[in-house]
């Protein structure tokens, strides 16, 4: 009896020890700290413009700011939601894109801006 208990002992400790140890695959992968809507992508629409200081704001704004692991951060490559977005998130995504562009006054074309509205919608729509 005594033995068995040292045993399932044993067999416990090591099962923790095991879990504590064991590798977390998205600990491992790498995510970068990037805008939520890119230099790149705002530039076509007015921020070519800006003075330096504009677009030190707008780079450094915390609104405009998002974690994406590193293989989204590499799809995205500078494009809007029309053409990509994140594998997790949209809807939040989507939201605060939005909301950067309306807040650094940068052009949009409409048919496209009502796509996202769209989009947008369907995302809080979803879990009323």
């Amino acid at each position: 009896m005594k033995d068995t208990r040292l045993a399932l002992l044993i067999a416990a400790i090591l099962i923790v020890l095991a879990a504590m140890t064991r590798e977390d695959p998205a600990a491992s992968e790498s995510w970068a700290s990037t805008q939520v809507v890119p230099l790149a992508f705002a530039e076509k629409r007015g921020a070519d413009k800006w003075p330096t200081s504009q677009k030190e704001r707008f780079l450094s704004d915390p609104k405009n700011q998002i974690r994406l692991s590193q293989p989204d951060s590499v799809l995205r490559n500078g494009r809007g939601p029309g053409e990509w977005l994140p594998t997790s998130g949209q809807c939040d995504y989507m939201g605060r894109f939005m909301a950067v562009m309306e807040r650094y006054q940068l052009h949009h074309r409409e048919p496209q801006w009502r796509d996202w509205q769209t989009k947008r919608q369907r995302c809080y729509t979803q879990f009323q």
